[in-house]
């Protein structure tokens, strides 16, 4: 279902069951129907989930609509991130991947709910997967690292045991290795021609994928599976690998329709954030659907007040309000 916005887009919704409390992650609440409503009012009391006054949605007005035996709640695109490596979570490693999806998918208006680092254990893996499948706030879940030739790299057998398939040979991801090692052998980096079992590894990914990405940087192919309405991305963990394959083939093809929020930002020299917390709490209070943030900087002497929303009017009005509050205890802050 859909309705018109203050903006005058069309906001989709998602319907399901109302009286599913334990089916919630967030606290539920029990609200009574009007006496005035008439036969509406003869379901006297429905569950539903209560917002966060710090969601960003197209028009808070409404935060539920119940009707009989259904609610009605916004459905946005959100992201997950699974970074998958001992290297990650020893310390060994710094995770820049996640952090470079994370702006990426921020900035084509698919927004990251949560990152997650696991071990190179198939079950671990399998576990995490399962979890992200099961939050109906998702509806992209990127899985990297784990992809490579030796006995660690596990990922395509742990997906594969989360999403219920057999692994297979995927012929034309194997013709590209082929192709590959036949090139590096010829440049002399490699002693034969012949695949190897590390090789063959490579081109083992779990049956029924969606697409498969090419890897022109690589071996390991990307691939993206569609599992109960949620897009699986599986990516290789090489930094330039994954660059290249989401910005190339899987950016194009399968994001190209987002819409980025807004992003407006207030930087203050030498200001004490502990002076914005009356601000920060009438903020929340009067542009709910405008997350609002305060991260002080003790390299720069700054603090940045941070705003998002999808409306890029109602951010704009946050950001004067913030100027004129703050021009009042005499700051100045400077637009980014």
């Amino acid at each position: 279902m859909a309705r018109a916005t203050a903006s005058g887009f069309e906001q989709p919704f998602q319907v399901g069951p109302g009286p599913l409390r334990d089916k919630f992650d967030r606290p539920v609440v029990t609200i009574s129907h009007p006496a005035a409503q008439g036969e509406a009012a003869a379901l006297a009391r429905e569950e539903v989930a209560e917002t966060d006054s710090l969601d960003v949605t197209a028009d808070d007005s409404i935060k539920a609509l119940v009707l009989h035996d259904w609610y009605i709640v916004p459905r946005m695109a959100a992201s997950s991130l699974i970074a998958i490596g001992d290297e990650l979570v020893g310390g060994f490693t710094l995770d820049s991947n996640s952090h470079w999806l994370a702006e990426r998918l921020r900035l084509l208006g698919y927004p990251v709910k949560r990152i997650t680092a696991i071990r190179d254990r198939p079950q671990e893996i399998a576990e995490q997967l399962k979890r992200e499948l099961a939050d109906p706030e998702l509806t992209h879940v990127f899985v990297s690292g784990g992809l490579g030739p030796t006995p660690d790299d596990r990922t395509f057998a742990s997906v594969a045991e989360a999403l219920g398939r057999e692994l297979v040979i995927w012929d034309e991801t194997l013709a590209r290795i082929e192709r590959r090692v036949r090139r590096m052998h010829e440049a002399g980096l490699l002693e034969s021609p012949d695949v190897t079992e590390g090789n063959l590894r490579m081109a083992r990914i779990p049956d029924r994928p969606s697409h498969v990405f090419k890897n022109k940087r690589g071996m390991a192919p990307g691939v993206v599976y569609e599992v109960e309405g949620k897009r699986i991305f599986v990516l290789p963990g090489v930094p330039l690998e994954l660059k290249g394959i989401f910005t190339e083939e899987l950016e194009p093809q399968f994001l190209a329709d987002g819409s980025a929020a807004t992003v407006r930002e207030l930087r203050f020299m030498f200001a004490v954030e502990a002076r914005f917390y009356p601000l920060m709490r009438e903020i929340e209070e009067k542009f709910p659907d405008v997350s609002v943030g305060s991260y002080p900087n003790f390299e720069t002497k700054e603090l940045v007040i941070r705003c998002l929303g999808s409306d890029p009017k109602r951010v704009d009005e946050v950001i004067e309000f913030v100027r004129r509050r703050t021009a009042q205890l005499g700051m100045t802050g400077e637009a980014r």
